[in-house]
């Protein structure tokens, strides 16, 4: 079977083949990093290099979701089918002393991933001195990742090439009440490991790096349910650590860490039509080497 057909084959024969309840979900994440401009000189003082980069992404998942109780209560599982679009546009340039160019590594590239998973969510009432826990699990199989470079400047090397991964997540958010009645603390706290396996490059029949990156956060979230129907509006720190690793063949893990904390502002409204979601969420990068970096996120869910 053509693998780009199975997601909307599987969308067709869900609701004549399980009686549970699907949510179609599709979110769309849009990326501007922090930009920067780095002139290094010699130990004499002389000029050395400058070099200019900047990074746009865009990266919209679709989703199909099928969700079911469980005898123990408070518990559902689910299985997932998506798909992955995602764009990077990386401005690579390097510079002589007078600002001229000398070297144009740009270049845009653009992963397609088509993945199934499984997962649970969870929750319990008054744990902790919290109204409630939620907490959800996610374990996502990349069964086909397609990755190529196109638009590459002159200097900028072609890739491109088939692989594949996994990711897995376990979040945990708790709700505790405050003096006023529509304000909720809501702290949480996620692991979240993704790996990409080994993969040869089909311009240069070169073997690429496997790459390993985990993620660790802790948000200090306040939710407000203002006096318009359907809204939620949530807004707060959160820290992140993130550790990516890479091997290349034969040769052991190189890891590097990076600790930021991010400010993030989340709208949620859950329409009158029954099942129809919408979230945006706008965050921005404190410091770290990404400070200044900003996120758009808009995501759309019906469920059925």
């Amino acid at each position: 079977m053509n693998k780009y057909l199975t997601l909307p084959i599987i969308m067709l024969i869900a609701p004549v083949s399980f009686a549970g309840d699907f949510e179609f979900k599709t979110d769309l994440k849009i990326t501007d990093g922090a930009a920067s401009d780095v002139t290094t000189f010699k130990s004499g003082g002389a000029f050395d290099e400058r070099k200019v980069k900047h990074k746009e992404k865009t990266k919209l998942e679709t989703t199909i979701i099928f969700s079911e109780k469980t005898s123990v209560k408070g518990l559902k599982y689910n299985l997932r089918l998506g798909n992955i679009v995602e764009q990077n546009r990386e401005k690579n340039l390097e510079l002589n002393s007078d600002g001229s160019l000398d070297k144009d590594k740009s270049r845009t590239e653009t992963e397609r991933i088509n993945y199934v998973g499984v997962g649970f969510n969870y929750k319990i009432k008054n744990v902790l001195g919290a109204s409630r826990w939620a907490f959800k699990g996610v374990y996502d199989h990349y069964y086909d990742i397609n990755y190529g470079a196109k638009d590459f400047q002159e200097d900028a090397k072609e890739r491109s090439g088939s692989l594949k991964g996994s990711k897995w997540s376990l979040k945990a958010t708790g709700e505790y009440s405050t003096p006023w009645n529509t304000v909720f603390f809501s702290p949480y706290l996620k692991f979240k490991q993704e790996k990409r396996d080994v993969w040869v490059d089909d311009i240069r029949l070169k073997q690429q790096e496997e790459e390993k990156e985990k993620e660790t956060e802790l948000g200090l979230i306040f939710d407000w349910i203002p006096p318009q129907a359907g809204w939620e509006v949530s807004a707060g720190p959160y820290w992140q650590n993130e550790v990516d690793f890479e091997r290349k063949p034969g040769e052991s893990w190189e890891r590097e860490d990076d600790e930021r904390w991010i400010a993030e502002i989340k709208a949620e409204y859950e329409s009158a039509l029954p099942g129809l979601e919408l979230e945006l969420v706008f965050s921005q990068h404190l410091n770290s080497e990404d400070q200044g970096e900003r996120r758009l996120n808009l995501e759309l869910s019906y469920e059925f």
